[in-house]
């Protein structure tokens, strides 16, 4: 025991330096080479997650009902809004005039001579005519009359 004692004090600061070695490297857990990518040399980044693009929510379908000039240029519109999760598929009615808004749809200009009143249908703007949005039914063929034929009298002959 008297023998370790006499040992050199350098050795002694070899000898406990390399018991503390363990602890300044890096635990590789037997790659070689994380140690590499632990000091990012290169300054690389990770990845950047973009978030995934939903598709465009469905416009609302529109049609023109009426025009009307008495109290102001109004029109008469039927609004289909598709539903939204918590809330179902709704139709609503409305009267507007330029510049109002009724949920996605903006009246932004009306030609009662034309017919036609452009909107802003959440943000694309649309055209919308008699014509064109709202066909009219076509009206069935007449029937030949189903009444019989007057009875000619027997007093003509």
């Amino acid at each position: 025991m008297t023998h370790l004692l006499k040992l050199p004090v350098w050795l002694w600061m070899a000898l406990v330096l390399s018991l503390d070695a363990d602890a300044l490297v890096a635990d590789t857990s037997g790659n070689p080479y994380l140690g590499i990518a632990d000091r990012n040399i290169f300054r690389l980044k990770p990845p950047q997650r973009q978030p995934p693009k939903l598709p465009p929510a469905p416009l609302a379908k529109v049609k023109v009902v009426g025009i009307t000039t008495m109290p102001g240029k109004r029109a008469l519109l039927k609004v289909h809004l598709p539903a939204k999760p918590p809330e179902p598929a709704r139709e609503i009615a409305c009267v507007l005039a330029v510049g109002q808004r009724e949920g996605p749809i903006e009246v932004l200009d009306i030609d009662e001579t034309a017919g036609s009143v452009k909107v802003s249908n959440s943000g694309t703007v649309m055209v919308l005519t008699f014509e064109k949005d709202n066909p009219q039914a076509q009206t069935p063929p007449l029937l030949p009359d189903l009444l019989p034929s007057p009875i000619q009298s027997a007093s003509r002959q």
